[in-house]
């Protein structure tokens, strides 16, 4: 099965012990000025473990060149995935950052973008990483889990060859963002299934709140998608 999935998490050494316990065997790294400064520390840290990164690219606009060669090192030494990335910071750093690195797979995500703004998105970045609950909560403005699905659907027979990177929580209209993907099951199992029929083969995520980065939060995640994996295999 194509799909890989992925836990998020600033890079300190007690996470990435709690993500390999909980069963996840890849992450997203979030990152910071803070975070890159001392970068090689990370190296060491994140290849202590048997997981495949990609990374979150600061979302800030005031970063000088010492920290785009920080976020290109630390990249180049993981071997990521992509380096997911938000519509402003790309359209101001991606120039810079290609130089030094021309084979970066950029993945740029959506945020609050109107539908209009959604297909545009789609339409001019080479890459992509679709936030699924930013989809639908600012984009579909909680619109009914059917009209979900089928936007989900109709992104990816458009652009499914330019997909990178999901992150997938647990979002349900009328609740917080950034829960577990066990909190919305039926919204995830069935994207899931529509990735795995696009073949999908980056990682999707479940992107977060730290009060639910612990063993037990992240393991119900992991068994819900080793569920879904067995029941989508045995089709």
């Amino acid at each position: 099965m194509p799909l890989k999935l992925a836990t998020k998490f600033d890079p300190q050494p007690q996470k990435f012990e709690i993500a390999l316990r909980a069963g996840f065997r890849h992450a997203e790294l979030w990152l910071d000025e803070g975070v890159l400064a001392v970068w090689q520390p990370v190296v060491a840290e994140a290849r202590r473990y048997p997981i495949g990164y990609a990374l979150h690219f600061p979302n800030q606009l005031k970063l000088g060149s010492e920290s785009l060669e920080q976020t290109v090192a630390l990249y180049q030494a993981l071997d990521c995935f992509s380096l997911v990335i938000h519509q402003p910071m790309y359209d101001k750093f991606h120039s810079a950052l290609s130089e030094l690195d021309p084979a970066l797979r950029f993945a740029v995500e959506n945020h609050r973008l109107s539908v209009d703004g959604f297909d545009e998105w789609a339409e001019v970045n080479p890459g992509l990483a679709l936030d699924v609950e930013h989809l639908w909560k600012f984009t579909l403005g909680d619109a009914s889990l059917d009209k979900l699905l089928d936007s989900v659907r109709a992104f990816l027979t458009r652009f499914a060859h330019k997909l990178r990177h999901i992150h997938l929580p647990g979002y349900w209209p009328g609740f917080r963002e950034h829960r577990p993907m066990y909190c919305a099951r039926d919204m995830i199992l069935p994207v899931f299934s529509l990735l795995a029929e696009f073949q999908f083969a980056g990682l999707v995520v479940s992107e977060i709140e730290r009060e639910y980065q612990n063993v037990h939060e992240l393991s119900m995640d992991v068994a819900l998608f080793e569920t879904w994996r067995e029941q989508y295999a045995g089709r």
